[in-house]
């Protein structure tokens, strides 16, 4: 088919039609002529078709795999209608060699996935990851490098489809020799359309401590953590979450309900509960170990959280690792598996998937062309000591 042969189609109609069809296939379609090519790998475009794309039910998880000491990402259907069950779709090319085994995942959203490589707490590579493509771009390392001690936090967001930008941003804790840290923290963010690192410095961001290796909820453009500040006239610390909007670049707080306050960071964690901000309360109680899920039903309003499950923590469930479409929540074990258990019955029952169980990654995902588009993402080769794999792999 040659540039000529689109002329037959009109030109609303080919693009009513092709936001409809799969990354995979739109892949393939702009080999077919340089016009389609151009359409296709156009902003607008791709906008339009992650926009269009509609909430998944696709499920990622990467579990790591002690005996062959690598990662695994894959790809699961998950059905409304099929409780205690997932269904194996595919597995992904993971492209990456690890320092230590294995990456720590900063977030994933609208399709790409942050992932950073680091020995001894430094940094030691960056990644942006769109595995529905086949292609990453990697990080240059930020500018502050800080001494020890120091503790270092991460973010990532996207701003979409207003500015077509995904920004990272680290913030460097520096503390004293009793490692108590001290002062607010230094900030730096990364936006992929500039290229760089930029240090802020006269920005109001309130003397509190993000929870180390602290997990992160994008929600509304919003990166949130667990964080705690220092009861004023108490001396004691409280709990919070700490935000920061990925647009305007400005932190914030959002307070917890009164059960979660006083709760030690150690024992809350926060994720995504379908479109809505939760954290996990971890603790005791007599007669075993349990969990409770709060949900924040009205995003920043205080009198909207509510508690929706109280979990005893049985058969070895460990962790609370993600939520299912079909209300089941999804608990790592001391056995290093995966199980789905349902709030409502009671019941729980193993997936089938192996993995050590502080490892397990699981979110929604959904396929999008983002970065395909971009000069400065890279599909094949090596780069930063990191082996990569082309299209066709």
């Amino acid at each position: 088919m040659t540039d000529s042969d689109s002329t037959y189609f009109c030109s609303e109609l080919l693009r009513e039609i092709l936001l409809k069809l799969p990354v995979k296939s739109l892949i393939r379609f702009t080999v077919v002529c340089k016009s389609w090519h151009s359409f296709i790998t156009s902003f607008p475009f791709i906008s339009a078709h992650l926009v269009q794309t509609p909430r998944s039910n696709t499920i990622l998880v990467r579990r790591f795999d002690r005996t062959r000491k690598r990662e695994n990402y894959s790809l699961f259907q998950d059905s409304k209608n099929r409780p205690f069950s997932l269904d194996f779709t595919s597995e992904l090319n993971f492209p990456f060699k690890s320092n230590l085994g294995y990456f720590k995942i900063v977030g994933s959203c609208n399709g790409i996935v942050c992932l950073y490589d680091d020995l001894l707490g430094q940094l030691r590579s960056l990644v942006l990851w769109n595995p529905s493509i086949h292609k990453f771009i990697s990080i240059p390392m930020p500018s502050i490098k800080p001494q020890w001690p120091h503790m270092c936090v991460l973010g990532f967001g996207a701003d979409l489809p207003e500015t077509d930008d995904f920004k990272l941003v680290k913030l460097v804790y520096h503390m004293n020799d009793g490692f108590v840290y001290s002062g607010p923290p230094e900030i730096e963010i990364y936006s992929i359309n500039s290229g760089v690192w930029r240090r802020v410095v006269g920005v109001e961001i309130k003397n509190c401590m993000v929870k180390f290796l602290s997990p992160q909820a994008f929600v509304n453009g919003v990166v949130h953590w667990i964080a705690s500040d220092v009861v004023v006239n108490g001396g004691d610390l409280w709990s919070l979450v700490k935000t920061f909007s990925i647009a305007d670049e400005v932190f914030g707080e959002i307070m917890l309900p009164d059960a979660l306050v006083g709760v030690t960071t150690m024992n809350l964690s926060i994720m995504l509960f379908e479109e809505s901000v939760a954290v996990v309360k971890y603790g005791s109680e007599i007669g075993g170990d349990s969990c409770e899920v709060w949900v924040m039903k009205q995003y920043g309003v205080l009198e909207s959280w509510s508690r929706l499950y109280h979990i005893n923590l049985v058969a070895g469930m460990e962790k609370v690792v993600g939520f299912r479409n079909n209300g089941e929540v999804l608990f790592s074990t001391r056995r290093n598996d995966l199980v789905s258990y349902d709030p409502n019955s009671g019941r729980n029952m193993s997936l089938g998937i192996q993995g050590i169980s502080s490892l397990f990654y699981v979110q929604n995902y959904r396929e999008s062309l983002i970065m395909f588009n971009r000069n400065n993402v890279s599909s094949g080769g090596f780069l930063g000591g990191m082996e990569v794999y082309g299209l066709n792999e």
